[in-house]
């Protein structure tokens, strides 16, 4: 296979993500594309347009394909055949219309830890007493996208 584009090393990141549940590690898609995984792990660094995939500072490796985290957060998202785990509130939210699917939102409440359990979908949205409250306002979010 020729050596992706950056369009085309995204669509394969996002198409990995809805069928396997995670992101592709780079090894992955080094086999993909008949390219070495140190030479994935620069092209997921250059992947920097806009704020969609990006790459763990230390690991190289992809940390987060909004709305999508590449490990275990306190949003998990699960759809007819597949569990995907999500960035943050906002980012839960997002997955129903990436997945293109209604979706069963498993979380919990950051200020008393109560369990919640929501319904989207893209075509409604989500109907819930929740509000979701953001420490920072959107234009600050990718200054510290980990702490945020």
């Amino acid at each position: 296979m020729a050596t992706p584009d950056s369009v085309t090393l995204r669509r394969f990141v996002y198409d990995e993500i809805l069928s396997r549940g995670q992101p592709p590690t780079a090894k992955r898609i080094g086999d993909h594309f008949g390219i070495g995984p140190s030479d994935a792990k620069r092209r997921l660094a250059a992947l920097k347009i806009g704020k969609t995939v990006l790459a763990h500072p230390e690991t190289g490796e992809i940390w987060m394909a909004g709305p999508f985290a590449a490990s275990a957060t306190p949003y998990r998202v699960v759809g007819a055949h597949q569990m995907w785990w999500a960035n943050c509130a906002w980012d839960m939210l997002g997955v129903a219309v990436i997945a293109n699917e209604p979706v069963r939102i498993d979380a919990s409440c950051t200020d008393c830890k109560c369990p919640v359990t929501l319904v989207a979908s893209p075509e409604r949205g989500v109907e819930s007493r929740w509000v979701v409250h953001f420490l920072l306002p959107a234009r600050q979010w990718y200054d510290d996208i980990g702490y945020t």
